[in-house]
C-alpha cells in the first residue's frame, strides 16, 4: 500500500512539473527525437539530458533546462574550486590533513571505513578520493576548507552557471534523504549507517523521499552541467596543470562503469563524475553521470545525464544512461541516433 501511494504521489509530482520542450529539430538532427523517446521510456522517472559538441557548440537535449538533484555530481565543481585556490596559492596540494573522528562523514566513504587505521591524507589525495571514488568524507572536508556550500555556489554562479546551487554538506543531505535525524558519529562506517537507515519506519523513509524529489536544493540543470564541462575542457576554469590533473582524476573514476562508459564506441575516453541517491520501495532518488566523451579521432562531447524518481532497476537505469552516450556518439560520428 505504501509503495502504491508513493508511486502515485511521485507520478503526480512529475506531471505537475513542466517538462522542457525539445529544442526545434535541426536538419539532420536525429538525437533530439531519440532522447525524447528515451525520456518517455524512462517514465515515471524524469530523464534530463544535455549534449554539447565542444567543437561546434551544437547542443541537444531533453528536459535540459530543468534543475535536477545532483548528489555526488557536485564533487566535480568542488574539485574545480579547490584547484582554483591551488592555482592562486591559497591551498597547497601536498598539505597534510590528519583526520579526527568528527571530520568523518556518511557513506559512500572508503576514508571513513578505513578510520582509524589510516588518518593522514594530502589535499591532492582528498580531491582524488572525492572525484575518482566519490568519497563523502573527502568532499565534506574540502567543502569546509573552501567556505562551505554557499561559497561553492557563488564560485560556480559567478562563472555564468546560474542554476547551480549547493545547500548542504553530505553529512546533512544523506541522513535527511533517508529520513534520519541529524548525523551522529555513531553512524560512522557503511554498516553502522545502513543499520540506522534500516531502523527508520518505512512511512518516514517514503516521506523523506517525497520531500527530496520536490526539494529545490542541491540541483543543477543539465545545460549548465555541460557548460561547466565545456569551460573545464577548454581550459577556461583552471591553469593547464590543474586542468590536466582534474581531467586525469575524472578519467580514473571508478564508479558508474555501466553508465556513460558502457555506451561509447571502442577507443573513446570518458572523463566523468557520477551521482547516486537512495532507493525507497523501488523508487530511486537520483542516478546521474556527467562527463566529457573524447572519441578516438579527438572530437569531444560534453554529456550530462540526470535520472530522478525512477522505478527501474539499477541495471535498467544504468542502461538508459549508457544509451544516451550511444545515441550521442552515434550522431557525432555521422550515423543516425536510432533508439
Amino acid at each position: 500500500m505504501f509503495r502504491s501511494v508513493l508511486l502515485t504521489l511521485i507520478a503526480l509530482t512529475i506531471a505537475a512539473c513542466s517538462r522542457d520542450e525539445p529544442a526545434p529539430q535541426a536538419p539532420g538532427d536525429t538525437l533530439t527525437p531519440a532522447l525524447a523517446a528515451l525520456a518517455e521510456k524512462a517514465m515515471p522517472g524524469t530523464l534530463a539530458v544535455s549534449v554539447l559538441d565542444l567543437e561546434t557548440g551544437q547542443a541537444r537535449g531533453i528536459n535540459s533546462k530543468k534543475p535536477m538533484p545532483m548528489q555526488s555530481v557536485f564533487k566535480l565543481p568542488l574539485g574545480i574550486m579547490v584547484l582554483d585556490q591551488v592555482d592562486k596559492g591559497e591551498i597547497k596540494l601536498d598539505e597534510k590533513i590528519v583526520l579526527t573522528a568528527d571530520q568523518l562523514s556518511t557513506p559512500h566513504s572508503p576514508i571513513a571505513d578505513a578510520f582509524p587505521g589510516r588518518q593522514e591524507y594530502t589535499i591532492e589525495q582528498l580531491i582524488r578520493a572525492a572525484i575518482s571514488e566519490s568519497d563523502n568524507t573527502a568532499a565534506d572536508i574540502l567543502l569546509k576548507r573552501i567556505g562551505g556550500p554557499e561559497a561553492l555556489t557563488r564560485f560556480i554562479q559567478d562563472r555564468g552557471i546560474k542554476s547551480f546551487r549547493l545547500d548542504r554538506f553530505e553529512y546533512e543531505l544523506q541522513p535527511q534523504a533517508a529520513g534520519l535525524p541529524p548525523f551522529t558519529h555513531q553512524w560512522i562506517g557503511t554498516k553502522a549507517f545502513m543499520d540506522a537507515v534500516g531502523k527508520v519506519p518505512m512511512e518516514a523513509r517514503q516521506a523523506a523521499m517525497r520531500i527530496y524529489l520536490a526539494d529545490p536544493r542541491d540541483r543543477v540543470a543539465p545545460d549548465d552541467a555541460t557548460q561547466i564541462l565545456a569551460l573545464l575542457g577548454k581550459g577556461k576554469l583552471l591553469s593547464p596543470a590543474s586542468t590536466a590533473k582534474i581531467m586525469e582524476m575524472l578519467k580514473g573514476t571508478v564508479t558508474g562503469a555501466a553508465r556513460l562508459k558502457a555506451g561509447v564506441p571502442q577507443g573513446a575516453i570518458v572523463y566523468h563524475k557520477t551521482g547516486a541517491g537512495p532507493t525507497v520501495e523501488d523508487v530511486n532518488s537520483a542516478s546521474n553521470d556527467v562527463g566529457i566523451i573524447e572519441l578516438a579521432d579527438g572530437r569531444k562531447l560534453a554529456v550530462a545525464v540526470f535520472f530522478s524518481g525512477s522505478t527501474a532497476t539499477p541495471e535498467q537505469r544504468d542502461t538508459i544512461i549508457a544509451e544516451v552516450a550511444r545515441l550521442a556518439t552515434s550522431e557525432l560520428a555521422g550515423k543516425p541516433a536510432v533508439p
